[in-house]
């Protein structure tokens, strides 16, 4: 007789079952996404803000001018100042882990946005504040490797979202002072 693979699989999830800390929560519906959507899901939610705030922001065109380009050297423009964007949920132990960090990429800035069952968190830093440590540290993603990074962000350390304009806003206008100077 031909085991039954699918009541055993079943099985076997009822052990792996995720935090019930995202059942029924506001943001649900964002942990059953593919990281890459979650990724965008991010890119949509801060342009969408900076058009509430007033901010000026674009992303990276195609040369064709038709849509955006998946791979470009930095993610979102705000105030004439280049962000790379990470995009990350809450993980079991309140932390929220942003991948694929790369220092080599031509960006002026790194903005995070953290994403919990009922709250969002973010922050952002100049590039330099990442490559000094300042941002906090990076961890290669893959052994010996040196050109993807993660960083690991507990709750505590990121802003409340309610903050986002305030800082963004201080942020753009030192690069853009450091700009002038250089």
């Amino acid at each position: 007789m031909q085991p039954d693979a699918k009541a055993i699989l079943l099985k076997v999830l009822e052990s792996y079952s995720d935090a019930d800390k995202w059942v029924d929560s506001m943001f649900e519906r964002i942990k059953r996404l593919s990281n890459t959507k979650v990724g965008d899901t991010g890119q949509d939610f801060v342009e969408h803000l900076c058009e509430e705030i007033g901010f000026e922001c674009n992303f990276p065109e195609r040369p064709s001018g038709k849509g955006r380009q998946r791979q470009s050297p930095w993610d979102i423009r705000i105030e004439n100042v280049t962000f790379e964007l990470k995009t990350a949920t809450e993980d079991v132990s309140g932390s929220f882990q942003f991948n694929h960090i790369r220092y080599h990429r031509e960006y002026e800035a790194l903005l995070c946005i953290g994403i919990g069952p009922n709250e969002i968190w973010f922050d952002a830093w100049s590039k330099a504040a990442v490559a000094t440590g300042e941002a906090g540290r990076l961890v290669s993603m893959e052994k010996g490797g040196s050109v993807s990074h993660k960083l690991t962000k507990q709750t505590g350390s990121l802003r409340p979202i309610t903050e986002f304009e305030d800082h963004i806003r201080h942020l753009v206008t030192t690069i853009a002072q450091h700009k002038q100077i250089t």
